[in-house]
């Protein structure tokens, strides 16, 4: 099973940011690797400790849009929700999904 995965941001919020520009030369795009080989992912605790990892990778990886100007704040907030979903799907955990679907009560309860 893998245990590392690597979020990248949303390209579209990016370019629409003015971040990411047009031009011939490659643009390193802004990546986290999230290690959680040390995780028991059958625990509550592995879940929630692999999904604040995530989150937090997905808040440095969409950094560059982190701002206080009201209209691009919505791009940050958007680009860290889908970096997280994606993150989420790439583990392919299904108490990974229930928790960030439904928060902790959901998978307390599935486990009960």
């Amino acid at each position: 099973m893998k245990r590392i995965i690597k979020l990248l941001p949303v390209a579209a919020a990016l370019a629409l940011s003015g971040l990411a520009q047009g031009s011939t030369r490659s643009q390193e795009v802004p990546s986290v690797v999230v290690k959680y080989g040390d995780l028991n992912l059958d625990s509550v605790e592995g879940i929630t400790t692999l999904h604040a990892r995530l989150r937090g990778a997905s808040q440095e990886v969409c950094s560059a849009l982190d701002t206080r100007v009201l209209g691009l704040r919505d791009q940050y907030d958007r680009c860290v929700s889908d970096a997280l979903k994606r993150g989420v799907a790439d583990v392919r955990n299904e108490k990974l999904t229930t928790f960030h679907r439904w928060g902790r009560r959901a998978l307390v309860a599935s486990n009960g």
